[in-house]
Formats: C-alpha cells, structure tokens, sequence
C-alpha cells in the first residue's frame, strides 16, 4: 500500500495535467487557499503569520489575476502556533456576513524540538490548531449553507506523507497517554514527525468528519461537505526548515521548476487521501479522539461539541 501510494504520487506530481476548472464559483467568501482567487470568488481573505508577506501575496495576486472583475482581497493575521491567536481569528471570522469555504492549509516541517503552548510545534500548528480553527468556523458556515440553501466545504489539507508514518507512538502508548509520548523530546523522531502529523490529523479529521455529521441541524441533510485532500507538492515556505535533504530539494525542483506546475495549479492537483487501511486503525482512532477533544476543550470550553 505505502508503496503503490508513493508511485501514484509521483506519477501524478511529474506527468498528470492540472488544468484550471471551468466552473464559477462566483459570490463565495472564502477564508485561507489564496490561489482559489482565480476561480472567481468575490471575496477572498488571507490567513498568515506574518501581515506583510500576507500583503506582498495579495498585491501579486491581483497583479497576476487574469479575471475581467477581480474580487476582494484581504489579509488577516493568524499564528497557528498560538491559540489566542487562533480564537482571535475565529471570532472574526465568525462575524463575516458569509463563508462559503474554508481551506486549513496553513503547516510546518520542523527539523528541531520546540514547544508551542505545551506541546511539541509540528501537532500544535499542523494538529491541534488546525482542528481548532476548523471547530471555531463550522457554525459560520453551516449559518451560509442555510441562508443560501446549499452546502458549504471544509477542505484540510493533508499529505500522502502519511503514509511512511512510523506510528508506534501512536500504538504503544496506554490510553491517554498518546500526545504524552508524542511531547516527549527524549523520544521525538523529527525526521518523520511532519508524516506523523498528517497522520495524526487525518485520524482527527475522520473522527470530526463524524461529528459534523452527527450534529447536523436537520437529520439527513448535509450543511458542510468536508474533505481531506493531497495537493502535491508544491513551492512554498513548508520546507525553509527541513527540506528532506538532497531528494527533496530534486523533487521539489522537478515538481515546479522543471515541469512548470505552478503554484496556482495546486488547488486542482488534489487527491482525496486514502485512509490508513488494517484493524489497528479504528482501535488508535477511538483512542486518540478523547485526548484531541481533552485539549481542543482545555483552550476553548466546548468548542468540540458543534451545536
């Protein structure tokens, strides 16, 4: 399986075309995933941690835009290594008029131990924050899906990384102690704490997946479609602190220097992650649940319960 997966990926990565969609998506409010900019959403808003490299992406955005009525574009500052800032941003975002889409990419690769908010950075920004923030817009969202009676998308952004996961942090542990074993900098393998973490939050979102349909308002009905997606690999900043060494940076300069895949291509080059597959999975699945909703509910009371 891991095998097969890896090939897929590459193959997709150098040789499958990814050309713009031809829908209009015209109206949208969409927080997070800049280059869905050209798809011609109304209003876009920028999540990122530092303000000014947020404006310099919005003004090359609007400079490089090929649409005859560009929309809005907007910059909110958000450091997913601190939950108030976090908590800051879904109050905002909860007072928008409208959100059709939300996409939680933001990630990091760190090659070193360091902690951030009581836990090791790779699960606070990639894991934790990423399942807060998500938790903290599902009502906006669910809000715009009734007032325009179709639903709205939550997108996390995973990796087929996740499958060269070395997951007996996660099967060892006794129950309640996983983050423990994974906090533990005596014990953190860095080099493959980035798929770890895709891993982790996959299983998260599978059990989130679950609430968001379970809390519906309406039984049977469906107010936000979430997905867990692969966008390949792309030119960005994950990598400024781990780059995988000389292979990644030949992947990397294969993927888009090369082989001219663009940036702005990267929201059409998505697979739906797989699932892990094996018995193990759903065991460490229902085991991990219950600490993620100890810690998500230890930073904001109630905020896993969804109504």
């Amino acid at each position: 399986m891991v095998h097969s997966d890896m090939l897929q990926f590459i193959i997709g990565q150098m040789l499958e075309p990814v050309p713009l969609p031809s829908e209009d998506l015209t109206g949208q409010t969409i927080a997070l995933g800049p280059w869905r900019y050209e798809m011609n959403v109304s209003h876009l808003i920028l999540a990122c941690r530092s303000p000014e490299k947020g404006e310099t992406a919005r003004q090359e955005i609007l400079a490089s835009s090929r649409l005859s009525s560009p929309g809005k574009v907007y910059v909110w500052q958000l450091d997913m290594a601190e939950h108030s800032s976090v908590l800051a941003f879904g109050k905002r975002i909860n007072n928008l008029t409208r959100l059709d889409s939300f996409i939680a990419n933001a990630g990091i690769d760190a090659a070193q131990f360091v902690r951030a908010e009581g836990h090791e950075s790779t699960l606070t920004v990639n894991v934790i924050s990423t399942l807060l923030v998500a938790m903290l817009v599902i009502s906006r969202l669910r809000e715009s899906s009734k007032e325009l009676g179709k639903p709205s998308h939550l997108v996390f952004t995973g990796s087929v990384v996740h499958v060269n996961a070395k997951h007996s942090h996660l099967c060892k542990p006794k129950q309640g102690q996983m983050f423990k074993n994974l906090d533990d900098e005596n014990m953190a393998d860095m080099a493959n704490r980035y798929p770890l973490s895709k891993l982790v939050l996959l299983l998260g979102f599978r059990k989130l997946a679950e609430e968001i349909s379970r809390s519906e308002p309406e039984p049977g009905q469906t107010s936000v479609i979430s997905n867990f997606v692969h966008p390949g690999y792309c030119k960005t900043d994950l990598f400024k602190s781990n780059d995988g060494g000389i292979g990644g940076r030949l992947l990397l300069l294969l993927s888009v220097d090369l082989l001219k895949r663009v940036v702005e291509h990267w929201c059409m080059e998505l697979w739906l992650t797989k699932q892990p597959t094996g018995n193990i999975w759903p065991n460490i699945q229902e085991r991990l649940w219950p600490e993620l909703v100890d810690i998500l509910d230890g930073i904001q009371p109630g905020v896993t319960k969804l109504e």
